[in-house]
């Protein structure tokens, strides 16, 4: 006669069974993603959108959730990944443990922020935490996101979304007008750059500038657009 399973012992596998996940990888798809993505997007890393797809973008904020938490860094969402991300030993470890912005503010105060990445490192795709201080490397609308998130508001990642995400909220502003504008947007296609309204921007060019101030002028801008929430 078999003996029967304990009760503590078939508590023990169902819980098992219940938060067992799949190890995900750059090309999987599925609701193990989504779940991924998710978790990701409220612990501050940036995986892009929440669509079950783990591409580049998806890699990049799982890599750099890795590094934040002092484990193996390989990209690969396994049983160590997903126990960090869902709490098991306790709460992850933001990378620089800040509380985030409690108020909107100003332009300028999204102006100052974006400035003083001036010498980062430009890295297309770039997945940066939005509530770490200091970070190294942005793209053109990492850096946007970044410091619009310090400045205590909220815009979307990728250009993509930031044109379309503007015209819906009533804030896009001619060329003209985002020139003169400190703070201000300004678009073309595939790139955003922050307006100093004097002629100049702070932006994350490409891998040859990185971030720093550049003329505006002459650069082919098709649009432009003020930030809803900040007081210009």
């Amino acid at each position: 006669m078999v003996a029967p399973i304990s009760s503590n012992r078939t508590a023990a596998l169902t819980a098992a069974s219940r938060t067992t996940m799949p190890t995900v990888r750059e090309g999987s798809n599925g609701p193990a993603v989504r779940e991924l993505q998710t978790l990701l997007k409220s612990k501050g890393f940036n995986p892009g959108p929440v669509d079950g797809a783990f591409g580049p973008k998806t890699k990049a904020a799982v890599l750099a959730f890795q590094r934040a938490q002092g484990i193996s860094v390989d990209g690969v969402v396994g049983p160590q990944t997903w126990g960090k991300l869902k709490g098991a030993g306790g709460p992850a470890p933001s990378p620089n443990p800040t509380p985030g912005p409690a108020a909107k503010g100003t332009a300028e105060d999204f102006v100052q922020k974006a400035l003083a990445q001036r010498g980062d490192r430009y890295v297309f795709g770039a997945e940066t935490n939005l509530n770490d201080k200091n970070p190294d490397t942005f793209d053109c609308s990492e850096l946007v996101q970044w410091a619009a998130h310090q400045a205590g508001v909220t815009v979307p990642d990728g250009t993509m979304n930031q044109v379309p995400f503007f015209r819906q909220k009533g804030t896009e502003v001619s060329v003209d007008q985002a020139l003169k504008t400190r703070g201000a947007l300004l678009f073309r296609p595939g790139h955003v750059a922050i307006s100093l309204g004097d002629g100049r921007t702070i932006e994350a060019r490409g891998s040859a500038y990185g971030v720093n101030i550049f003329s505006a002028q002459g650069r082919g801008w098709t649009s432009g657009a003020l930030i809803p929430g900040l007081k210009y």
